[in-house]
């Protein structure tokens, strides 16, 4: 498998700026991705669809090799899983547990994301899905919602 280390950087300068003239330039490193590219995923066409720039963020890859181990990694920032999709696209999907309950609301074990990510990093068919403590299901934030207002009996 092929494994992608990015970095992300923010542009504090671009807070503020109106847009005229040369925008500050104040970049703070704010983290990065690793994705886990399956065998059929093109390592230089995914490169292409995650690195972007602008005056106020960019992302490009620090790293990039072939392992057959899954990378270490941080339990608050998992890798990312991708796979080929059609229309030029990629699927990716990423399982974040709730480490030690501090990452979602109590009740939350985890949180499994997927989406389409193509060219010019454009994200698209964003979906979530919680599995719960109750080992119970619940697709998209209004499921979600739902599930914990039944619980705190403010739905009638």
């Amino acid at each position: 498998m092929i494994i992608i280390h990015t970095q992300y950087r923010e542009n504090y300068g671009a807070h503020d700026w109106d847009g005229t003239g040369e925008c500050p330039q104040h970049w703070k490193n704010k983290g990065g991705e690793t994705y886990i590219l399956d065998s059929g995923v093109n390592e230089f066409d995914l490169i292409s669809a995650v690195q972007h720039s602008s005056n106020y963020s960019e992302e490009f890859v620090i790293e990039s090799y072939e392992s057959d181990d899954l990378p270490e990694h941080d339990e608050w920032n998992p890798p990312v899983f991708v796979t080929t999709a059609l229309n030029d696209c990629f699927l990716c999907s990423r399982t974040t547990p709730n480490v030690d309950g501090t990452m979602f609301r109590s009740g939350i074990e985890s949180k499994f994301a997927m989406w389409k990510l193509g060219e010019n990093h454009e994200i698209t068919d964003h979906e979530v899905t919680y599995t719960m403590e109750t080992g119970e299901h619940l697709t998209g934030d209004k499921k979600l919602k739902e599930w914990y207002d039944l619980r705190e009996g403010t739905l009638i």
